[in-house]
């Protein structure tokens, strides 16, 4: 659970709250923003004690919770220090970690090759969904590397496997329109399918990833045959 939701959980409640004192007891009551702030301050407090006692998931948790707060929080040279340390570890979540500072700019130039080379690193050490997801966006788009379907694909595929649903819409996606594959309605289906309960984390990825028109989509130009296939491996698949 990210610091962000935390922070306008906390303020939501005391908003709330603080509105009930105040129609019921007339209390002048704290600025909710200023409680959600110190609650936010100490729970980052909370995660730097962790880090300092703890391992390499602890680094990566506190690394990213700098390098996400608010501005008066965030402190991207501190988050890259708790990333090398965990990333030298070999820990492929801080080396994403990494990438996704130089990917957006953070605290670095921007440069989406030395992106791709961190992401590329934690796939050589482990079957890591973000990782793998990544490196198939930088073929998928042109970032980082050239734009090349067919290198996406395998890529996109394991971030699928391992319950990527942005990796699974695109992977169904990309069996659909014959992009860097032969094209495939039933794979196509299957793998929309599987995204489907991720549908509104793919629509917040991308707004134009519709999951649920797509799969209406290729279901119409399906007949029973097919249907009949892909319904049994997409249930063999879900075992």
């Amino acid at each position: 659970m990210s610091f962000r939701f935390i922070f306008w959980t906390v303020l939501a409640c005391l908003v709330v709250s603080g509105t009930a004192g105040w129609i019921f007891r007339g209390d002048r009551t704290p600025d909710p923003e200023e409680q959600a702030l110190a609650a936010y301050e100490a729970a980052l407090k909370s995660e730097k004690r962790a880090a300092e006692t703890g391992d390499v998931e602890d680094w990566t948790r506190y690394a990213r919770s700098l390098a996400t707060a608010p501005k008066q929080f965030q402190d991207v040279k501190q988050a890259m220090t708790w990333y090398r340390k965990a990333a030298d570890k070999g820990y492929a979540p801080a080396q994403v970690g990494i990438g996704d500072l130089y990917a957006k700019g953070l605290g670095v130039r921007q440069d989406h090759y030395r992106a791709q080379e961190w992401y590329n690193t934690a796939t050589r050490l482990s079957r890591n969904a973000d990782a793998y997801f990544k490196v198939g966006e930088g073929y998928f788009r042109g970032l980082g590397a050239a734009q090349d379907y067919g290198a996406a694909l395998p890529y996109y595929r394991v971030a699928a496997e391992e319950g990527n649903p942005v990796a699974q819409y695109l992977l169904g996606s990309m069996y659909e329109a014959g992009w860097g594959i032969e094209q495939d309605l039933i794979e196509a289906w299957v793998w929309y399918k599987r995204a489907l309960p991720g549908a509104q984390q793919i629509s917040q990825h991308e707004e134009t990833y519709d999951v649920e028109h797509a799969l209406e989509r290729v279901t119409r130009h399906m007949n029973r045959s097919q249907l009949d296939v892909a319904q049994k491996k997409f249930t063999e698949l879900s075992k």
